[in-house]
C-alpha cells in the first residue's frame, strides 16, 4: 500500500515515476502472471469459512450505515480490511470503496513492489481475486493501447475515456506507452472521470506530477493531452448523447454493481430483498453506445461467482454476476457487435465491443 500512497500523493514525484515505470515494464515487457493455483483456490474456501464464523454484523448507526466486526481483520490495520469493515455512506454500502484499496492489487504486478510488500498486502492482494484483478488490469491496459495504436496507425486521432479513476491508471499507462512508442501526443486526448471527488483529486495529483517531468498537457484535451474530472455517467438523460464522442471508452469494474441480464446476484443467492435500482446495466450499455463514435469501441468485464467473492459478500458487498452470454444479452439493442474476449480468468473476463471495424470499411 506504500506504493499506492507514493503514486497518488501530492509529493514524491520521483518515487511515483519509479512506480509507474515498474508497472509499465511488468505490464508490457514481461509475461503475464498466471491465475491463482489450486492451493490458493482451496485457501480461499477455507478463508471464507473462517471469516464467516468470525464476522459480526453490527446494528446500523444513526446515519443508517451498517458496520462489521472481525478481530482478525481489525488486527491487520490494513486499508483494505478497513474498506471491508466500514463504508462512508449508506448509498455505497454495497461497494468496495476507496481508490487506494482498489488500486492495491495493481501494484503487485511489478516484481520489485511485490518483493517488498508486507504480509497483509500479500494475503489481500495475492489472493484468488487479487490475482484476477491484476490480470484484468493487464488485459484492459493492453487492449486500450492496442486499440488506440491501431487507430493512430491508420492516420486517425484518438479520444479515449475512462469511466472510473481506478481504470484511469490503466489509461495513463496506455497513454505513456503510446507516447514512448513515438506517436504524437497532440493526436491523443484522454479523459479520466469518476463520480467520487476524492478519487478524481488523486488522479489529478498523479497527472500533475507526471506532467512536470514529461511535459504532458493535463489542463485539457483540445490539442491532445489528459484531464481528470468528476462525472456521474448516469447524471442527465441526454447529456452524454449530445456530448463529444469518444473512440474508446473503458468501463471496467462497474457492471458488477448494476442490475440486468445476470446469471446470479448476491440478493438471489442469499434470499435478500432486491430493490430495483434507478441505474442498471442496460442504462450503462445505452450510455456507452451514446458516447462512442459510430466506429467506436468499449472495454468492459464480466464477473463470475467464486469463493473469493463470497468473502466480500460477508461484509455486505452485493454483486451482479454475468458470463459472456449474459454480457451479450446486456449489449443487445445497442450498435455494438459481437465481443472479442481479450483475456479470461477465474473470476473476470475482459472483452472489447466494437461498433464497426475500421479496416473493413
Amino acid at each position: 500500500m506504500e506504493a499506492v500512497a507514493a503514486l497518488y500523493s501530492e509529493s514524491d514525484a520521483g518515487l511515483a515515476e519509479a512506480v509507474l515505470a515498474q508497472l509499465s515494464h511488468a505490464l508490457f515487457d514481461q509475461a503475464e502472471p498466471p491465475a491463482a493455483n489450486l492451493m490458493k483456490r482451496l485457501l480461499a474456501r477455507a478463508n471464507y469459512r473462517l471469516l464467516k464464523r468470525t464476522t459480526v454484523k453490527l446494528a446500523p448507526d444513526d446515519s443508517g450505515v451498517t458496520r462489521y466486526r472481525n478481530r482478525l481483520l481489525e488486527r491487520s490495520k490494513h486499508p483494505y480490511a478497513h474498506a471491508l469493515l466500514s463504508t462512508s455512506n449508506k448509498e455505497s454500502e454495497a461497494l468496495v470503496e476507496g481508490g487506494d484499496p482498489m488500486n492495491g492489487p495493481y501494484m503487485m504486478i511489478a516484481p520489485e513492489i511485490r518483493a517488498n510488500c508486507n504480509l497483509w498486502d500479500k494475503l489481500f492482494f495475492n489472493s484468488v481475486q487479487g490475482r484476477d484483478v491484476q490480470l484484468r488490469f493487464i488485459w484492459e491496459t493492453k487492449a486500450t493501447y492496442e486499440e488506440a495504436r491501431r487507430r493512430l496507425e491508420l492516420g486517425l486521432n484518438v479520444h479515449l475515456k475512462a469511466l472510473a479513476a481506478g481504470t484511469g491508471l490503466s489509461m495513463i499507462l496506455a497513454y505513456d506507452r503510446l507516447v514512448q512508442t513515438g506517436f504524437d501526443p497532440t493526436r491523443i486526448a484522454v479523459s479520466i472521470t469518476d463520480r467520487d471527488v476524492a478519487n478524481t483529486r488523486k488522479t489529478h495529483h498523479l497527472l500533475a506530477k507526471l506532467a512536470a517531468s514529461r511535459g504532458w498537457n493535463v489542463k485539457g484535451v483540445g490539442e491532445g493531452g489528459m484531464c481528470a474530472h468528476t462525472d456521474d455517467i448516469f447524471h442527465g438523460e441526454n447529456e452524454h448523447a449530445t456530448a463529444e464522442k469518444h473512440d474508446l471508452v473503458t468501463a471496467v469494474g462497474i457492471l458488477e454493481y448494476l442490475q440486468g441480464s445476470t446469471m446470479e446476484t448476491t440478493e438471489r443467492r442469499h434470499g435478500l430483498v432486491e430493490s430495483e435500482d434507478a441505474a442498471t446495466g442496460q442504462h450503462l450499455a445505452e450510455r456507452l453506445c451514446a458516447m462512442t463514435r459510430d466506429d467506436g469501441s468499449v472495454i468492459v468485464n464480466t464477473y463470475r461467482p467464486h469463493s473469493s467473492t463470497r468473502i466480500l459478500e460477508l461484509f455486505g458487498k452485493r454483486f451482479d454476476y454475468r458470463d459472456l452470454h449474459h454480457m451479450e444479452m446486456l449489449m443487445r439493442g445497442t450498435k455494438f457487435g459481437k465481443p472479442v474476449v481479450v483475456g479470461s480468468g477465474l473470476i473476470y473476463d475482459v472483452k472489447i465491443f466494437k461498433k464497426s471495424a475500421l479496416d473493413q470499411t
